[in-house]
């Protein structure tokens, strides 16, 4: 019989932004972006348009406040073209 639950190790949650990213982290309208903190070309910095986020913002699966539920996976996963 397989063995149901959590196991040894496995984590409960994923850190998506850091304490440490937050410097360089903004907020846009559905999603973050976490900006490099070093560029090596002028050209190249990024010029971000969102909401920078406080100082010592983290996101992880453990705050996350919005969640979908079964029916709404069902629906999205209509939407999925699958490979053939």
């Amino acid at each position: 019989m397989p063995e149901v639950g959590i196991r040894e190790g496995e984590k409960l949650h994923e850190i998506m932004v850091t304490v440490e990213d937050s410097m360089t982290t903004y907020e846009y309208d559905r999603h973050f972006i976490v900006y490099p903190q070093m560029v090596w070309s002028e050209k190249r910095r990024p010029a971000p348009t969102g909401k920078k986020v406080p100082e010592g913002f983290s996101y992880s699966s453990g705050n996350n406040k919005e969640w979908l539920s079964v029916e709404q996976i069902r629906e999205l996963l209509k939407t999925v073209e699958l490979e053939k």
